[in-house]
């Protein structure tokens, strides 16, 4: 009847054959006779006999007079418990005073514990509860199995008084997961309260504020001046502006034995670089500059509009004014700068209008120069002066008519640039002089440079080592000839409006009155020297622009707008200057008097930066500090 057809299995026959043969089993399960059984010991508990080793544990998260009671009240208590049990020795009390639970990286002692009970130096640890011990539920568990299993053979394990967990007893992991997760939680549920507190105190004008050097916070949220402090707080401030590095600074104050807020002796250049850059110092306040992004961890950064922050100016008298500290703050992105430069403006004379300084300075731009320039003219003066610097732009024709070649044009002085020719070369970042320069001055130390952003001219002449003054030679004897001049070469490429990955060279022009020489470079005039990117983009202009003089590409970023009907225009503009100009102009600087060449022109205050003390009186109140110190 069933000829042909396959039998059905059901698919679980095999698993239900298994059970069928384990019931058997264990029913006809018998003790062997003989069989003898050995009974676990007892769990280990805290009263158990044995001499043992005791350590103690204690933690405190700040330094206040009531947490340090409780670490001495902590320490005579273990120190009694332990001598009144028999079989316990006191082995040691490892306690870490305002250190935080969330992690164990800041905790010297806890550390220091750890280490000797793997050396095996103790039986057994007490703590006074789980919090004491970890707030960080990851690192409790893993360090109290650390101390059970590094040495199998001798755990240590750790007595929680309050909890009355003994972590050796195989049935405190429940109990000892739950609270360490409650520590966890509370450390957590703390951070968010702290987080919500400052919000409230922020958003309420009670903005949190801390001691520090030179100051003490009062209960209302100000400060108050501690006068001792503050004298190296503005020494740091004036040793900065008078050019002294970061380290130098910290030698110095390490030498005077000059305590910090925490009463160390010992400075180093990063002490020294946070007083500057703390903006308490001159009276300004910024709440909550940085947050906590991981309590446990310790991350902190920047707070980037996070979290609730506040700026308040002018919250309290500064130790330093904010122009002293601007000045200092300057000085950090200034190269090979002698300090602060004084600004001189020379107010009479040929030269009236040049503004002397140091070009490495970093506090100067395009309208702090012209403003500088414009202060020693009048308004009629200046007026003049705009109408001569569009004719040698080339912007407008010159309406003199008397003059022998009038509308006649001069070639520029770049098509006389030799090898033997002295040349300034500017980058966007940089000022090159080659050799031929040094070789005119001589043995010349120190090179005063002088610039007129109206009549696109820089001027350097020799000088001592006064105001305005930069080195010209290394200490070795040897000519320095770039100088690194970020502010001041972004100015000039402003005023000349030049394409920024184009440098350009010019032609200096010596003079010499009574053994005082110097070098006129007049920018309108410049060659542009070609990089292979400046020759590949030349490559693929048209045939014209190939045919236009030393110019030969727009250097400038007007000129990229420049459409083949300007061409023309364009061309003659770019061919020279016009020669009633270029004969003023050489008769300006023939007609240089020996005072004309010396005058030092008068100190002038920085736009930038404010008005802060001449560096001869920055000098004099830094040996007064040094006295008093």
């Amino acid at each position: 009847m069933n000829e042909g057809k396959e039998i059905q299995v059901p698919q679980n026959a095999d698993h239900e054959e298994r059970k069928t043969i384990t019931r058997k089993r264990v029913r006809n399960a018998r003790i062997p006779e003989g069989t003898v059984f050995y009974p676990a010991r007892p769990k280990p508990s805290i009263q158990d006999g044995g001499e043992k080793a005791v350590a103690v544990y204690a933690r405190v998260s700040t330094k206040s007079e009531e947490q340090v009671s409780s670490i001495e009240n902590q320490t005579k208590y273990y120190t009694e418990k332990i001598s009144k049990t028999p079989n316990w020795t006191m082995k040691e009390i490892y306690a870490d005073e305002g250190k935080t639970g969330t992690s164990i990286k800041k905790r010297t002692e806890f550390k220091r514990m750890l280490k000797d009970a793997a050396d095996k130096k103790m039986d057994l640890i007490l703590c006074a509860s789980v919090s004491r011990f970890a707030r960080n539920m990851t690192d409790c568990m893993e360090q109290i199995s650390n101390l059970k299993t590094k040495n199998p053979s001798h755990p240590v394990g750790v007595y929680f008084e309050t909890e009355n967990i003994y972590t050796l007893d195989p049935d405190c992991n429940q109990a000892l997961s739950i609270h360490a997760m409650l520590a966890d939680w509370e450390s957590d549920n703390k951070s968010r309260r702290m987080i919500l507190s400052y919000d409230q105190r922020i958003c309420t004008g009670q903005f949190p504020v801390s001691d520090l050097l030179g100051y003490r916070h009062t209960a209302d949220g100000g400060f108050v001046i501690v006068e001792d402090e503050a004298l190296t707080v503005r020494f740091i401030f004036l040793a900065r502006i008078y050019g002294y590095s970061y380290d130098e600074i910290a030698e110095i104050l390490t030498d005077k034995e000059r305590k910090t807020l925490t009463g160390r002796t010992d400075w180093n250049g990063d002490m020294v670089s946070n007083i500057l850059m703390n903006e308490r110092r001159w009276g300004d306040l910024r709440a909550r500059k940085t947050i906590t992004v991981d309590y446990k961890k310790g991350k902190k950064m920047k707070n980037d509009g996070i979290r609730e922050s506040a700026f308040v100016p002018n919250h309290h008298g500064g130790i330093v004014t904010p122009e002293i500290a601007r000045a200092a703050h300057m000085m950090a992105s200034s190269r090979r700068v002698d300090g602060v430069p004084d600004i001189r403006v020379i107010g009479t004379g040929r030269l009236k209008g040049f503004v002397s300084t140091h070009p490495g300075f970093s506090g100067i731009d395009r309208k702090a120069l012209a403003e500088l320039s414009r202060s020693v003219y009048s308004d009629e003066e200046y007026e003049h002066l705009e109408y001569e610097a569009r004719i040698i732009n080339g912007e407008e024709h010159s309406k003199v008519l008397s003059m022998d070649f009038t509308g006649y044009y001069v070639p520029h002085s770049a098509y006389f640039i030799g090898r033997d020719t002295p040349t300034l070369t500017i980058t966007n970042k940089q000022l090159k002089f080659n050799k031929k320069c040094h070789d005119r001055f001589n043995d010349c130390a120190n090179i005063e440079f002088l610039y007129h952003p109206l009549l696109q001219t820089i001027i350097i002449r020799n000088c001592g080592d006064g105001s305005g003054g930069f080195r010209w030679k290394n200490e070795e004897g040897s000519p320095i000839l770039s100088f690194s001049a970020n502010a001041f070469c972004t100015a000039v490429y402003e005023e000349q409006d030049w394409i920024k990955k184009y440098s350009f060279r010019f032609r200096g022009i010596t003079r010499e009155r009574g053994g005082k020489k110097l070098m006129v470079f007049f920018l309108d005039e410049p060659q542009i020297v070609a990089s292979k990117t400046v020759k590949k983009a030349a490559e693929a202009l048209s045939k014209e622009q190939r045919q236009l003089p030393s110019r030969y590409i727009p250097h400038k970023n007007s000129e990229l707008y420049l459409n083949n009907e300007d061409m023309g225009e364009w061309r003659k503009r770019q061919a020279g200057m016009l020669y009633a100009m270029r004969k003023r102009r050489d008769s300006m600087v023939a007609s240089l008097s020996e005072e004309d060449m010396t005058e030092a022109g008068n100190i002038a205050d920085n736009p930038l930066i404010g008005k802060i003390p001449a560096r001869k009186e920055i000098r004099d109140e830094l040996e007064e500090l040094l006295m008093l110190m």
